[in-house]
């Protein structure tokens, strides 16, 4: 840095999206002053959203949490007083150590999430195992549905290298808007469709990624499985298909065949509300360009059918031959690199309770017996926004003797806290960031000082691990010595200084995904037959469908009384829940209803309507449009209750998916009527 010019440095954003984008930082007196896309970068190429252009407000914003945090008032109520650091981990430290007394390590459930990627998390694990055991949760919230699936069928998860997207002829999107979710994604698809690729969009709203779109498809929710097989009917009846390919590389081809009999036009059309025609014409676009890509992300695995709707749509590539090729593929997420080792973990303890599925901890936090759970710590996590059903979360939460949280804000979740610790943003600590959007590994260099008395999990499990007399081998400092080992340990041909100049891909990167033509199922080929999926799941071999619950068809009684399906999607402007309480990016919540459904209800544009079902309420501002079919309302997710009163997990009952433990987020009927 000279006198007049700021230091310019390297780093990536950690946050849980597909970008992991590489950053360039202005640091000036000890402050980030600028942050910007690094234009060096092989993925991003100088891009960054919205919200890591904002990055330096959401670091010195005002509501930034700087000092530890007692609370004084009811719980929920957001009432605290600030306490000093050693105040805070006497008061943690006695009561952690009577409840293990009292109950066992297992009445205490470590909730870890992904607000932010990257090795250090596991810095968490020198704590726990050497407490002797805790709960956990299992499964997840947001794509662990369609990744078992897709590894059930394929063997890995992973795709052609984004770019290659540029080559292809034809690209179907399907549940799936990367001009909101994955914005390189999104780049390279544009590219595409300028040089001439037809672009195929499949989701149940009009979304901002389908603009350019030559055929749009709005299924009925849920139904998206019930449309593949119809598709793959067809395909195969009208002999669009790749033999040669299924003869040598695929398994349950036959069984397949016959299942998709069960699957003809009309009654696919009569289920998916899909018009004949539209179907008839994606049939053909496929004919005229059978080697293409398919892009399918979260949005079809937010159902209780998730994991065999996510099986059906990935095998339809297989049937032309759209795998291993330049220029086609099924994009779901890339995972090629390999799995950083953490090498400062002590024994693992006995008494590990993985006993919650993370889509019912409402219905399950206080289910759980021999020990109850009594305390909770939860770090990089807000599930008080960001899980269903919060309203019964609540009440769960409300029993409990201990809540400990780390963050950065008084997030919903942190209202429901005994102590709050303030934790550090990216810039304040160093990291190792594995993404799924690409497979390049980056570090995450610490740039500036932590504010107030901020603190990583790291530091703040080593001074509560030196209260329990805990051996601080293995609570490593955060340090650039402590990202050196894990290198080392990892066996990664990179080191630090290099990883300070750019991303690091792994040697055994496939540029082309399954370019070897080499698949790590049990039959070493693509399965149509999967008996790995009956063994785990107790589900169909064949990616049958069936009708996800809470609809017109599988509850008639919910549907008299609420006949509205619920559907909600990633914002613009918030990482899931994240930077929903940053002044620069806040708007006002809304819902969007098709003008029919306004009409019978005497819903004008921009009226405040009320939406509810048993669960819960909201108010949100009407907007009438007709990029929603009639019988659908969106909404886009993340809202705090404490910043906009708009969390829609009021109405989300915790469904959990047929597959992988996944969140059925979309299985939800409301009504709406004008607010009073």
């Amino acid at each position: 840095m000279t006198k007049d010019r700021p230091l310019v440095c390297f780093s990536v954003c950690p946050k849980d999206c597909f970008g992991s984008c590489s950053l360039e930082v202005e640091v000036e007196k000890g402050k980030v002053v600028k942050v910007r896309g690094n234009c060096n970068s092989p993925v991003n190429q100088g891009r960054i959203c919205i919200k890591g252009k904002n990055y330096s407000n959401m670091v010195y914003g005002s509501e930034r949490l700087l000092y530890p945090l007692q609370r004084i008032g009811k719980r929920g109520k957001g009432e605290f007083k600030r306490i000093s650091w050693e105040q805070a981990l006497d008061t943690i430290y006695e009561k952690l150590k009577n409840l293990r007394e009292q109950y066992g390590p297992e009445s205490v459930l470590y909730y870890n999430r992904f607000a932010n990627l990257g090795v250090m998390k596991n810095c968490a694990h020198g704590f726990w195992y050497q407490f002797g055991g805790f709960t956990s949760t299992y499964g997840g919230l947001c794509d662990s549905a369609a990744q078992e699936a897709i590894n059930l069928t394929y063997g890995e998860v992973k795709h052609n290298r984004i770019s290659d997207i540029e080559n292809a002829r034809l690209i179907i999107l399907w549940g799936s808007n990367p001009a909101y979710s994955n914005i390189h994604l999104m780049h390279h698809i544009n590219k595409a469709v300028d040089k001439g690729a037809k672009l195929i969009t499949i989701d149940i709203r009009e979304n901002e990624s389908g603009a350019k779109s030559h055929l749009y498809l709005n299924p009925r929710p849920g139904t998206d499985g019930c449309l593949a097989l119809g598709i793959a009917n067809q395909l195969i009846e009208n002999n669009i298909i790749d033999d040669n390919f299924i003869d040598q590389y695929t398994f349950g081809f036959a069984e397949f065949k016959e299942l998709v009999k069960d699957y003809p036009l009309d009654k696919v059309s009569d289920t998916t509300e899909i018009p004949l025609h539209k179907i008839k014409s994606i049939i053909n676009y496929i004919k005229e360009s059978p080697e293409y890509t398919l892009v399918c992300v979260m949005g079809v695995q937010r159902y209780t059918n998730a994991g065999q709707t996510v099986r059906a749509i990935s095998l339809l590539p297989t049937l032309t031959g759209s795998i291993g090729k330049k220029g086609c593929g099924f994009y779901f997420s890339d995972r090629q690199a390999p799995e950083l080792d953490w090498p400062f973990s002590p024994e693992k303890p006995n008494r590990i309770r993985n006993s919650i599925p993370v889509a019912k901890l409402a219905s399950e936090l206080d289910n759980q017996v021999n020990p109850p759970i009594k305390a909770m710590w939860i770090e990089q996590a807000n599930p008080m926004t960001s899980n269903p059903n919060i309203n019964l979360l609540a009440q769960a939460m409300n029993k409990l003797d201990l809540i400990v949280i780390a963050d950065l804000f008084l997030t919903d979740t942190a209202r429901m806290a005994d102590i709050i610790l303030p934790a550090t943003s990216m810039f304040e600590y160093c990291d190792l960031i594995t993404g799924y959007g690409h497979s390049y590994i980056q570090l995450q260099q610490k740039l500036i000082e932590p504010p107030g008395e901020c603190k990583h999990e790291s530091e703040i499990y080593r001074l509560l691990g030196k209260k329990f007399g805990f051996n601080l081998d293995y609570l490593p400092e955060n340090n650039l010595d402590t990202i050196e080992k894990i290198i080392g340990s990892s066996n990664l041909n990179v080191d630090i200084d290099e990883l300070k100049e750019k991303p690091y891909l792994h040697h055994s990167y496939q540029e082309i995904a399954f370019g070897d033509l080499k698949f790590n199922t049990s039959t070493q080929k693509i399965e149509f037959f999967s008996q790995r999926t009956r063994d785990r799941w107790d589900e169909d071999p064949l990616p049958v469908y069936s009708e996800p619950v809470e609809n017109k068809y599988t509850s008639p009684n919910i549907y008299s009384k609420y006949p509205l399906s619920l559907i909600s999607s990633h914002a613009h402007n918030k990482m899931n829940s994240q930077f929903s309480d940053m002044s620069i990016l806040k708007e006002e919540p809304f819902v969007w209803i098709n003008p029919h459904d306004a009409a019978i209800r005497g819903i004008n544009e921009n009226d405040k309507v009320r939406i509810y079902n048993e669960r819960g309420s909201l108010i949100l501002k009407a907007i009438l449009t007709k990029k929603v079919t009639p019988g659908i309302v969106h909404i886009f997710f993340g809202w705090w209750d404490r910043v906009h009163q708009a969390n829609i997990n009021k109405l989300i009952r915790d469904y959990i998916s047929d597959i992988g433990y996944g969140t059925a987020f979309h299985n939800c009927l409301v009504e709406i009527q004008k607010a009073k």
